[in-house]
């Protein structure tokens, strides 16, 4: 711009010797920021980069003798630089700075995990446009005329560069203002001290006056350098204390077989990046309907409150579409004018803000809602790990099915037991019964519901360590056969504790015996599933025969359960299976 106003040679030469002061410290300046960036402490580039000060610092020398452009030329309606005998030194600095710089963030995006990744892509490109417009420059300045390609390229460099320092945050702005204005302001009360001082001590001989000075320079220097030390201290103290930014822990999804895993992994996400609300919506095949199966930010009431319809909103658009929803706007997209409203009700269901479908060989097995979060970058995030999410939800219900198949075995296993006490006898399979009864009254959500089959059938299975003589025993059990028989729940639990069952499932078996007044097998535990499991199986307890007295009848055994509600059983689970029973 300035050499557009300059009137004479002299003084477009003059400007220009000025504006390439500046110009020789960018290649250094660009690699130092390049290096800080993706946090590069090789000695060796370190060393590569105080070669390139020092020859920045030559070149500034050089430039005084006019050595590096050494005339201008009047072209085009304005002067333009020509190449001095030195000038390729600079373009050698150039070269070695930009060519440098894009081959670190090369090596560095190999291994970039996902959020710093799309960064780097960006300062990737914007170095390539950075050499392009040296090049171009570098052209232009040896007589080839390219204008306005090189004022064109420069200025996308200089936006871009911008825009990726305010979308990414690479520099904290509010606190690099603050810093700024309190080092401003201290520096200028303590220069204007010194130099008071030195204006009173300037009367005296020359060599005082000098030393005096020089002294003062010292001691201003190394006053100004604490002071600012102290100020970074506590106006960088948030950046010091977060130490590395979470956005730059890296993401990954195992390819687990467990559900438990895949959950804990889940939990690691929305907490990485900040996630209010995190929701997985899978399908059931069998029965084509949504249920909500996992989710961060929702209490258990609400978890069991939130109904998706099948044939409106966000779960036939999802269906048919198979593409990431982003709430914003929604209702303003024409293509929404009929469907936008049940869908934004959907994501205000699910307190979330985007949606992504998860889809394996061409069919949708579920979906994945995200919530208020602090990153711009969420979704490009839930992109990269949407398949390692998909092959572990397949591997997750693989896995499902098999343990399915190891439960049936177990299944058969308890009936062998049970056949050996005629009291006994198809306890399991009732007690499985009431207790998926109580949790669907309670509301429960399908994948709970499973939670509690799998503890019911399971619930017994510590009977397996108790001596078939006090199984089989026909009369009341002694106090010492007592202690045995109540060790079934804690054998249960070692059992259960090989297999990769969640806690909710194996406490729900350790905790069966549970009561309200603490005064069951393990006093002071308990879960929901075992205060199901506890009332389910009293209930059939109450209405089989037993050695020592003749079952109940149902009425009977329906006014034990209340008589003992709060004080043995959840009354919440009492009043629920009394009125599936009543149904």
């Amino acid at each position: 711009m300035i050499l557009h106003f300059s009137d004479t040679d002299t003084a477009a030469m003059l400007w220009i010797q000025v504006f390439f002061v500046g110009c020789l410290f960018i290649p250094s300046f660009y690699l130092q920021f390049i290096c800080a960036l993706i946090q590069n402490h090789d000695k060796l580039w370190n060393v590569f980069k105080y070669l390139m000060y020092i020859l920045s610092g030559v070149l500034l020398i050089i430039n005084i003798s006019g050595e590096i452009i050494d005339h201008v030329s009047y072209e085009q309606s304005f002067y333009q630089p020509r190449a001095g005998s030195f000038y390729y030194l600079y373009s050698i600095l150039f070269g070695f700075c930009f060519v440098g710089s894009l081959y670190l963030l090369w090596k560095r995006l190999r291994i970039a995990v996902v959020q710093e990744k799309r960064r780097l892509q960006w300062m990737f490109g914007i170095t390539c446009v950075g050499i392009v417009s040296g090049i171009i420059d570098s052209l232009s300045v040896y007589g080839i005329p390219l204008y306005p390609l090189g004022h064109i390229s420069l200025s996308v460099f200089s936006l871009f560069i911008a825009i990726v320092v305010i979308k990414y945050k690479l520099i904290e702005f509010e606190i690099y203002i603050k810093r700024q204005h309190i080092l401003s302001l201290t520096n200028g009360i303590i220069a204007g001290i010194f130099l008071i001082l030195i204006y009173l001590f300037c009367h005296q001989s020359w060599l005082a006056t000098m030393i005096w000075v020089c002294l003062a320079g010292i001691i201003f220097y190394l006053l100004t350098n604490g002071i600012q030390r102290i100020i970074e201290s506590h106006t960088f103290r948030d950046i010091i204390e977060r130490g590395d930014s979470p956005d730059m822990i890296e993401i990954k999804i195992p390819a687990t077989f467990a559900w438990k895993t895949l959950l804990d992994s889940m939990q690691t996400v929305a907490t990485v990046m900040k996630l209010q609300n995190l929701t997985i919506i899978l399908t059931c095949s069998e029965m084509d309907e949504y249920y909500l199966d996992f989710s961060i930010g929702f209490t258990q009431e609400e978890k069991r409150k939130i109904k998706l319809k099948e044939n409106k909103g966000i779960i036939p658009w999802m269906r048919s579409e198979k593409k990431v929803l982003v709430r914003e706007g929604l209702r303003l997209n024409p293509k929404f004018e009929y469907t936008g409203e049940a869908i934004e009700n959907d994501f205000e269901l699910l307190k979330a803000t985007m949606s992504l479908p998860l889809i394996n060989k061409d069919k949708m097995i579920g979906i994945l809602f995200i919530g208020e979060n602090e990153n711009d970058y969420a979704v490009d995030v839930f992109d990269e790990i949407r398949s390692d999410l998909i092959i572990a939800i397949e591997n997750t219900l693989a896995y499902g099915t098999k343990i399915q198949f190891v439960l049936s075995i177990v299944e058969a296993l308890i009936v062998n037991i049970e056949a050996k006490d005629k009291y006994m006898a198809g306890h399991v399979e009732r007690v499985t019964r009431y207790a998926v009864a109580i949790a669907r009254r309670l509301g429960f959500t399908p994948t709970e519901i499973e939670s509690v089959r799998m503890a019911a059938i399971l619930h017994d299975i510590g009977r397996y360590g108790i001596t078939d003589a006090i199984l089989q025993k026909s009369g009341r059990l002694s106090m010492e056969e007592f202690e045995i028989i109540k060790k079934h729940t804690t054998i249960g639990k070692d059992i259960l504790s090989g297999v990769d069952l969640s806690d909710e499932i194996i406490n729900g078996v350790f905790l069966h015996h549970e009561r309200r007044d603490g005064q069951g097998y393990h006093p002071g535990q308990t879960n929901k599933i075992a205060e199901i499991i506890c009332v389910a199986s009293s209930y059939d307890a109450l209405i089989s025969d037993r050695p020592y007295r003749k079952a109940m009848t149902g009425e009977e055994s329906i006014m034990e359960l209340e008589r003992n509600s709060g004080t043995m059983y959840n009354p919440d689970v009492v009043d629920a299976f009394i009125g599936w029973l009543r149904g």
